[in-house]
């Protein structure tokens, strides 16, 4: 574990910008799972909302690729990884063999760093199903190149999956096999999940979990420019090439202030020049090299330019000089403060409401159900980049104990499943399995005034709440499913940031009135079935 200051002014960090900021972004209902406050190698002060906790391993969506570059630099410090090795000559002769003309002339010219650069030209949708899309590699390789590599910039999360495909072929590794002796393990980072494709290759651009505590101490490591604990990671040239500025324009959805070097952003701000990693969702970390600090975010909201935007306000302008003591009963106050956040208005405790008749009419009965494919107790955008998809909810049953009911199902690549949800007001942690996945579930159930029985499922670390709402009519039922947040949040990140167009209140009423309909025809469809017995 990394050592904690006994207080936060004890290193330099001010408890009370560090309150007024947790404040301001839940003034604005921000929905943030964790934040870390290090200073000088310590952690200044944290705080965890309810049900996350310290060491709930976090889905990194896009912040993965600094990972994912991270392990690059390691191997080129290790004399595996050229920068200027031309990809198509070497890896995919045969994919430039069958090209033609401007296509042909610039993949020759495709080299490593324009690909860790986003500058390799390749475009292809934001979202495409990794599920049937069985060659992510060889999907990405075969669309149009829109511009000579090297001359312009482009976000393009598979650029990252190529790179974990390269460093697979060169070293006979995956990224986390490789990293594990040289990243994870000098750092003490328990060996984490990385989402794969279906050749085994971790999927680099996305799909990774780790804890809060996990990014603090690779800020620490960058801040120190490749060492940790006096233990050289990767050297203070790989540093320097990772964060150099090879792309002076960016997309103004973050800010507009921002520049990109190997898979990392830079910022400035303040006056400042800042290091940034950041995935979707709101996973940041802000590195303050002046500072010698760090901010490490996790969160569950698409409104990442307000995650950066409010960081920015708050630091570092909440780095102070060290005191040695600090007034007790402020201190006490403080934490107690950072001790009761609680995630909101999602995570909500349910009225502690139980239907006798009801529960003893279903209890044990098995419902068939008919339901689309996205139908699923996780939200769509959780697994929409999942290599074997789950959904196609059915064979519901009920069981009814005292305190909370055990909620059975069957899902695709899950085989039979059972969730207990607390039905006492409180909710219940579950450690389940869904498709290649381990998951951390908290789950509530409620009766509601018209007889109809809801679950509210929060899983830990995902960035997304499921709610059903089941509505029994004689042998029927009707299942009724909400997700938050959903694909119309996903959408207006998408204009923003790949189509980088800001969306005003004209964009915005296209999307408050299309997205609830397209919603409920693919993520949160509703579903029929009937009683088997």
């Amino acid at each position: 574990m990394l050592k904690r200051a006994d207080f936060p002014e004890q290193v330099g960090v001010s408890s009370d910008i560090v309150e007024k900021y947790i404040r301001y972004i839940e003034s604005i209902n921000l929905r943030t799972d964790s934040l870390m406050v290090i200073r000088n190698g310590k952690i200044a002060c944290e705080c965890h909302w309810t049900p996350i906790e310290s060491d709930t391993p976090h889905e990194m969506f896009s912040l993965s690729k600094s990972i994912t570059s991270t392990a690059i630099g390691i191997a080129y410090d290790e004399g595996i990884i050229d920068l200027e090795t031309k990809v198509f000559v070497k890896y995919f002769p045969h994919l430039l063999s069958e090209m033609k003309g401007k296509q042909k002339e610039w993949a020759e010219k495709m080299t490593i760093h324009d690909v860790i650069s986003m500058r390799a030209g390749i475009q292809t949708p934001i979202i495409n199903d990794k599920e049937k899309n069985t060659d992510w590699i060889k999907n990405f390789l075969t669309c149009p190149i829109k511009f000579e590599p090297g001359t312009d910039w482009k976000y393009i999360s598979e650029n990252a999956v190529l790179l974990s495909w390269i460093l697979q072929k060169e070293t006979g590794r995956t990224l986390t096999e490789y990293l594990t002796p040289r990243l994870y393990e000098p750092l003490g980072i328990k060996i984490p999940h990385w989402d794969k494709n279906q050749q085994d290759v971790d999927a680099g651009g996305w799909g990774l979990y780790l804890t809060a505590e996990d990014l603090a101490k690779i800020a620490i490591l960058y801040l120190n420019k490749g060492e940790y604990e006096g233990k050289r990671i990767f050297s203070e040239e790989w540093f320097n090439l990772a964060t150099t500025a090879y792309t002076p324009r960016t997309y103004p959805v973050f800010t507009d202030r921002s520049e990109y070097g190997y898979q990392i952003w830079i910022d400035h701000e303040n006056d400042d020049t800042t290091y940034r990693f950041t995935g979707l969702y709101g996973q940041h970390v802000f590195m303050f090299p002046d500072y010698d600090a760090a901010v490490v975010i996790t969160g569950s909201d698409n409104r990442d330019g307000d995650f950066i935007n409010s960081a920015y306000e708050y630091f570092p302008e909440g780095f102070i000089e060290p005191k040695k003591e600090v007034n007790k009963e402020s201190l006490a106050a403080f934490n107690k403060y950072l001790e009761t956040r609680c995630v909101s208005p999602f995570f909500r405790n349910a009225a502690e409401k139980r239907n006798i008749a009801m529960e003893k009419k279903i209890n044990r009965r098995k419902i068939k159900l008919v339901s689309g494919s996205t139908l699923s107790v996780l939200g769509g955008v959780n697994y929409f980049m999942w290599r074997k998809k789950v959904g196609k909810l059915d064979q519901v049953e009920f069981s009814f104990k005292d305190d909370y009911v055990e909620f059975y199902f069957n899902e695709k690549n899950c085989g039979r499943m059972m969730l207990r949800a607390g039905m006492n007001g409180e909710y219940i942690r579950n450690y389940v399995r869904f498709s290649e996945n381990d998951l951390i579930i908290e789950a509530q159930a409620t009766w509601n005034n018209d007889d109809s029985l809801e679950l509210f499922f929060f899983a830990s670390g995902i960035p997304q709440t499921r709610r059903f709402t089941f509505i029994f009519n004689g042998n029927f039922v009707k299942v009724i499913s909400n997700t938050d947040p959903g694909y119309g949040d996903l959408a207006k990140f998408n204009i923003e940031f790949n189509m980088a167009l800001p969306v005003g209140p004209k964009i915005q009423k296209v999307l408050d009135i299309g997205a609830p309909i397209f919603e409920k025809f693919y993520s949160d469809t509703d579903a029929i079935g009937w009683f088997m017995d």
